[in-house]
Parts: structure tokens; sequence; C-alpha cells
């Protein structure tokens, strides 16, 4: 999780505003007064012990299904399936706390309020349609369940809830069996995590978002058991993914030295899920990146770079098959692409560059997935185990590196030596990360957040403790502040975690619940017992602590630190205990995690005393046909009409507006159209899947933006934009093909709560090509090109999208003498546009028309 872009956590802005916030009482304000504080305590308050977790409840995990049967290779079924996420529209999204209203640090197009989202920037509508998506497989008696969200975070509470209500539904003990894992989009819906330490970039749990996902998940996975069919399984490797950073690159640059120069995760893991005919069921691409092309100032719920890379893959077959992209060593990992949207005085949503990464990804995934049909086995043997990790707030669990590295005890008196390493070692036990109940926003130059906050001796020494913040001191403040209801800390789901190790075949699979660095990977793989070629780590996965590095890597400072509450041995500890479970899952009986496992957490209970109930819909369905200013349409123009205009050309793009809904209830599903032999029908893709999303902004306006009681009724409004190209995946992959959209009438279609409207149609027409052209030297050059100013979808590899896109290919080129006869030539553009051609006597106009029929002319 990236909650600020550019810096820490919160970031030294937030520190600078805060600071006069701090309470003196019992501040540590400096080494001295620490000292003073000291002096004379320690002795009278005892010997120190953990923190009460007296607030937190505690059971027992279940025994792990199918423990003590033997691990057999049998005939595999499998089955896989995807849904539409039921998030509501106006939660808010995660994971960057610049979203949080006080902050200021983000330009909403308006201001309004929703009480669900809070004190953070409601969504105002969705880009991509968050999905879930399952993959069952079962050989040996062993079934299995990889499911993944598009989220920006697991929940180990939420794993439970999965794990019970499947195991309740499908009469099979999935205790154990069950992998979640996430996209990581920070443009994802969010408010679902019981770990409160996230809401700072995720916004307050609601119980109503917390149902949704669980449901959701749980229904993914029995639609993928219910698909099961003997099938084939192979997993492709390459081990140098993509070395020229076209679509990943190394963004930490503090750990270069550890890492021997900028390193990121170069493993491409690709799971290919066949039918016993060849045909493909699914297959799951493995490598880490952040979901972060869009930045905090986009508001409209998107899969980010992620779901564009599956997008992309799917639409690279004639039917539909499941693409899971599972998550890697992401955590130092940034998305690259090329090409986008100039953004100028407005919110960058910059939908176009997260496509550009999804095509730059396809074809080295291809490959890899066509190395996988080498290795495809319809007989294997099936493995997997989920153990609870205990963390903090007992220093001692924290013992690692087989006693080397250790925590002083934690007392929150006891004054830091200041001495960090011996020469190149470590100095154990570690007496600077004096925190009883944690602490966050480490790892960056600045002091504490708030002077209360600051462990103790750290406020003068040079070191990544320095701008450590206890939780106990900081969290009431900041609950004040971003008007979020913290718990006492230690918050309870920072103190257990969940791991899992997954065999298929001869290949292993090991969560990392939260956000893998590339050198805490690189260390698991060592540590496996299989090589790396057949080690896959599967970060952002069952649970999220915040970054998972090694000690030295989270002492080489930067924003990573900041986030995980115990410090820098919390990534070893989980690793030991990885470690530890690996070979667990390569034995030949099954073994059950529960033994020598933790309790687990239960989740606190959700107080949503303050959220009134949705509003009522009476207007659902009426198509607005008079203008209004308080409807938000990309670009903040208020529309004249609800209807789409009765024509458009290709490359511009037609809006519909409507009452509906409140998102609370469910969010409308938009098609575009097209009149065919057979009358209007959904518009597809290339795997037969219809357009309602990524062609699409779907957008909502509260009417009144505010309300001073929560009571009064609002008017939901919503609206759809789309503009006129060839939809991504249909047919024509080539991006200069995107203009060729086939001509004729096309319409929306919605379905909402209650109802179901369709627009006016409209006729798509072809597109008025820009020429501009001069003669000279008896030559006449030019330049030929779409204005595509007013878009938003990709259209050039590293062109600005919304500017003038070269128009390409093979162009008829007439040219025009006056009132005498014309000459038509068939000319080849080049990549620029651009022509060059002999110019006839007299030349007066120049008229060109491509492949597709769109035309333009010029006079000379």
């Amino acid at each position: 999780m990236r909650t600020k872009p550019g810096g820490a956590w919160l970031g030294v802005a937030l520190c600078a505003a805060l600071l006069a916030c701090g309470d003196d009482d019992g501040a540590i304000d400096d080494a001295g007064a620490a000292d003073a504080a000291v002096d004379g305590a320690a002795e009278d308050a005892g010997p120190p012990t953990p923190a009460p977790t007296d607030h937190c409840t505690y059971e027992d995990p279940p025994p792990t299904g199918n423990a003590g049967t033997p691990v057999e290779a049998g005939a595999l079924q499998a089955g896989a399936a995807e849904r539409v996420f039921g998030m509501p529209v106006g939660s808010a999204l995660g994971a960057f706390t610049a979203r949080v209203d006080f902050l200021g640090d983000i330009d909403p197009p308006d201001r309004r309020f929703n009480e669900l989202s809070g004190s953070f920037a409601p969504s105002i509508g969705v880009e991509t349609r968050p999905m879930a998506k399952a993959i069952a497989l079962e050989a040996g008696g062993e079934l299995v369940l990889l499911l993944k969200t598009d989220l920006a975070l697991a929940d180990e509470a939420i794993l439970h809830d999965v794990e019970e209500r499947l195991t309740d539904m499908t009469g099979r003990d999935l205790s154990g069996k069950v992998l979640i894992a996430t996209s990581h989009s920070h443009s994802a819906f969010a408010q679902y995590t019981a770990n409160s330490i996230l809401w700072v970039g995720l916004g307050r749990i609601r119980e109503e978002i917390v149902e949704q996902v669980v449901a959701d998940l749980v229904a993914v996975a029995n639609d993928a058991i219910a698909a099961m069919v003997p099938a084939q399984i192979g997993v492709g490797y390459d081990g140098d993914f993509d070395p020229d950073n076209l679509v990943t690159s190394d963004r930490r640059g503090e750990n270069d030295e550890l890492a021997g120069g900028s390193a990121k995760d170069h493993h491409l893991y690709v799971i290919r899920v066949d039918a016993m005919d060849g045909t493909p069921i699914a297959l799951a691409p493995v490598f880490g990146i952040h979901g972060t092309v869009l930045d905090a100032d986009n508001l409209l719920a998107s899969s980010d770079s992620i779901g564009a890379i599956e997008r992309a893959v799917e639409e690279s077959f004639d039917r539909p098959v499941v693409v899971m992209h599972l998550q890697g060593a992401g955590g130092d990992v940034s998305p690259r692409g090329s090409g986008g949207i100039r953004c100028e005085g407005q919110p960058c949503y910059d939908y176009a560059r997260s496509e550009m990464v999804g095509r730059l990804a396809r074809d080295m995934i291809l490959t890899t997935w066509m190395d996988a049909g080498d290795a495809l086995t319809d007989t294997l043997p099936i493995s997997m185990t989920t153990r609870h990790v205990e963390l903090g707030p007992n220093w001692e669990n924290f013992t690692v590196r087989g006693g080397e590295l250790a925590y002083a005890p934690w007392d929150g008196r006891t004054v830091a030596d200041g001495m960090v390493y011996d020469g190149a070692n470590l100095i154990s036990p570690i007496d600077e990360f004096n925190a009883p109940t944690g602490a966050a926003l480490c790892g960056e130059d600045n002091v504490a957040l708030f002077p209360r906050s600051q462990l103790p001796g750290t406020m003068a020494v040079d070191s990544p403790y320095r701008s450590c913040a206890d939780t106990t001191q900081a969290a009431p403040i900041l609950g004040r502040l971003m008007v979020l209801p913290f718990e006492p800390m230690p918050a309870c789901a920072t103190t257990r975690t969940a791991i899992s190790a997954l065999r298929v075949g001869d290949h292993l699979l090991l969560t990392v619940p939260g956000e893998p660095v590339t050198l805490f990977a690189d260390r698991v793989r060592e540590q496996s017992p299989l090589d790396a070629a057949h080690t896959i780590v599967v970060g952002f996965a069952q649970d999220h602590v915040g970054y998972v590095m090694t000690a030295e890597d989270w002492l080489a400072r930067g924003y990573e630190p900041s986030i995980n509450v115990w410090g820098p041995l919390e990534g070893e500890l989980i690793g030991e205990r990885l470690a530890e479970l690996a070979p667990l899952a390569m034995m030949d009986t099954r073994q059950d995690a529960a033994t020598g496992s933790a309790s687990r957490y239960d989740r606190l209970p959700i107080d949503d005393s303050d959220l009134p109930a949705p509003d009522a819909a009476p207007r659902a369905g009426e198509i607005e046909a008079v203008p209004w200013e308080r409807q938000y349409v990309r670009g903040g123009e208020p529309l004249a009409s609800g209807q789409p205009p009765a024509s458009i050309e290709r490359v511009q793009s037609a809006t519909f507006a409507w009452i509906g809904e409140d998102p609370r209830v469910g969010t409308p599903q938009v098609w575009i159209e097209v009149d065919g032999e057979g009358g209007f029908e959904p518009l597809r893709r290339r795997s037969g899947r219809e357009v309602r999303d990524l062609d699409l902004l779907l957008t909502h306006t509260p009417d009144p933006l505010v309300r001073a009681d929560p009571t009064e009724p609002r008017t939901h409004r919503w609206a759809v934009e789309w503009q006129a190209l060839v939809p991504q995946g249909t047919g024509l992959d080539a991006l200069e093909d995107r203009v060729g959209l086939p001509l004729g009438r096309y319409r929306f279609r919605v379905e909402g709560e209650g109802y179901a409207i369709t627009s006016d149609p409209f006729e798509v027409t072809a597109a008025t090509l820009v020429v501009e052209a001069s003669v000279e030297g008896g030559r006449v050059r030019g330049t030929v090109s779409f204005d595509a100013s007013a878009g938003w979808r990709l259209l050039h590899p590293t062109l600005d999208s919304n500017g003038a896109i070269p128009a390409t290919g093979d162009v008829e080129l007439e040219l025009l003498i006056g009132d005498g006869p014309s000459e038509t030539r068939t000319v080849r553009l080049a990549d620029d546009g651009t022509f060059d051609e002999p110019a006839p006597d007299g030349l007066t106009d120049v008229v060109v028309t491509d492949r597709f029929t769109n035309t333009g002319t010029t006079t000379l």
C-alpha cells in the first residue's frame, strides 16, 4: 500500500500540519527529557510485560481440512469462474491517504459528502468493474480454491468468513484450503479491512461492504466448483521477465546497495489450466506490479494496471477464459507503460496508460503460457495448509535467525542507545524499537508525527527509527482528525496474520500477507524446499501487515517501512514461519497446521450507527430531458440533455444520463448495443464478453451534493460515456485499427434496481480526418491525423491519446485541380501520419480517405 504519492504514509506535509495538535502531557520531546523521565522510574515499574490485548477476541483455528490423509497423485478436476463485485459507488477507494478530506491533497470534481465514506473522498463512479475470480482445483481427494479480488489488500477476517461459509455450503472441510489474493489497485473499493491501522489509507470498515465482499467471494468460489471438469495443468516460468523495464521497474532506490543495484521482481510464472481437449479454462500469471498508474485524484473505481493486464490476455482468446493475475514481489515494483493521457488543469484519469501496460505485458505472458503447455499434466498431487502467526505485542516472538536478532523488552520508557550497526552487522537486541503497541511511519528523516509519540531516545539519532510514531499516542489524535474510530492499541488485527503453502504437483505457492519487496521474496525462495523455478511467491494474499521486508532492507529507510507496525523484524518473522510451513505442504501425509499455530483474532463488532438508511428512488428510470448543473461527467461540463446526440463521429463520445438508485442499493449495469440483423444486440469483445465497462465510464452524482439532514431524500443521477472506438480485443487488435468501429446505429441499455431503460439510438459516422498540406518544389507534403482531444482511451503507444493521433497505413489521396479532373493515388502514410508525393500542376485541394472511410480535406 502506498498511501501518499511521492512520500511515506502521511508524509512530511501531514507532519507539518499536525505537529501543533500534539499533547505535551507525558510527551518525550527529546532524548534528554526521555533520560530524565526514566531515571529512577524503571526500577519501580517492575519487569516489562507485553501490552494487554483484553479488547481483542481470539479463537483457536479449526483443524486443517483433510489432515492425516495421504497426499497422492490423482486425476485433476478444475473449474473457473468470474463475477462482478457488488461494491457500492460512493464508498472510499484505497489505498491513498491523500484521499482523506482534511489533507486537501486532491481536487475532487465537486464537494459532495457521503456518509458511507465519511471523511474520505467518496468514489464517483466506475471505469472497470471490480471482479471476483476463482479457480477450483481438485486431485487426490484435495479441493483447493484460488480466489482473486480487485481490492487493495487482503484481510484475514474475510479469509476466515469465506472458509467457514464455503465449508457449510459445500459440505467439504475447506479449513486452510482457500487462498485469497488481491490486485492491489490503488483505485479499488475499500472500507472492508478489520485492521484499523490500515483505515488511514482505506477508510473505516463498514458492515455492508464486508458482507458484500464475503458474499461475492463465496458465490464465485461456488461457481468455480460447479464448473469443474476433467482438466490438465502446467506451469511456465520465465526467470528474466521484462528485462527492458517496459512493464515494470524498481521503485525502491534505498536498497540498491543491498541488492547490488536496481532490482525488481523478474520472475514470471504462468499457471495454465486447460480442459482435456486443450480448451483453455484459466491462466494465472504471477509477477509483482503496483496498481498505481492512477493517482489519488482518480475517484472512479478501476483495476488499474493489473486489470489492464488481465483484460489484454483475456482478449487474446476467442472465448471467455478466466485470467487471474496474482501478485509476486510487488512491494517495490512500479508499473511503467508508455503513452497515456495529457493532463492539464484537471484530474489525471490516465486509463490509457494502464491499457498500454497490459498490452506490453501480454505477449510476454502468452509466450510463457505456451511454454506451460509443454508441462501439462492431468494427474498430480495437491496439498494445502494454512497457519496463523502470532506477531506483537510480545517482543519475544520476534527472535529470529536462530537467536541472532531480537528486540529488547518493550517498556515504552527505556531510552535507546542510538547504536544500530556494529560495522556491517545489526546490533542485537534492538533497543530502538521500544513500541509496546507497535509503531508506524518509520523510515523517514523527520521526527515522529507527534512529540509524545516519539520512541524513547530516537529523536536526535540519525536512524530509520527517528520518524516512528508509537501507535498508542498517535492513533487517538489521528482518529479525531480523520474521523476514524480507532480501537485501543494494539490494533487486534496487527497481532496475528495468516500464511499458506499450496503444493500443486512439483510447484509450491507460498503466500505473503502484505507487500513483499524483491529482496524478501528472494529470501523466501532461497529457504524453500524447491528451487526458484518451482517456488511461486504470492504476495498481497490472505492478510496484510504492510510492506514485508528483511531487517536490513527495512533499515535502509524510505516509505516502505512506514506501514508495518512491528518494526524491522516483522518481515523476518513471517519469512521464517513460511520456511517452517513450506515443507509441511510437501509431505506425503497432509499436516494439521493448527498444531503449532497461533490463535486467530475475531473481527471486532462494526459500529454503523452513524449510517442513515439508503435513499428511496421513486424517480428511478427517468431520463432527464433538461440541463442541470450538478451532474458530473468527465471534464465537468453540464449536459444539455439526458439523451446522447443524434449522431457522433468515430473517436468522439456519446453520453447518456438518467435518474437511478442509491448506490448502496445497487450499481446500474450498462451495455452499449449495436443495431444488427436481429435488432439491437450487445457490442462484444473478441472473447465474446459484452462491453459493459472499460470502454464506458459510469459516474454518479447525489443531488444535493451535501445535505444538512441525513434523512433528507436525495436524487441519484447517473451518467455513462462511451468513446466510439473498436472495443479492446474485438477482432481488430492493432491500436491503429481502433478508429475502425463499424458504422451504424448504437444505443445504451441500463438495468438498475427495479428499472430497465434504453437511450435513444444514435448514429456513429465516419471520423473527420485533420489534413494539413502544402506544395513546394513540385511536391505536396502533408500530415493526416485524428482529433482525439476530448478522448480518454488508448490510441497510440507513445503519444498522448487525447491529442492529434497520426493516421496510418494506406489511404486514398485525391488531388483536386480546380474545376478540372482529379487524380487519385493510393499512398502509405508514414508512422507519424505524413505523406510526400509529386504534386500535379494547379493543385487546389487534397482529400484523404483511410481504409475505414474516415475522410478529411484541406484547401491549399
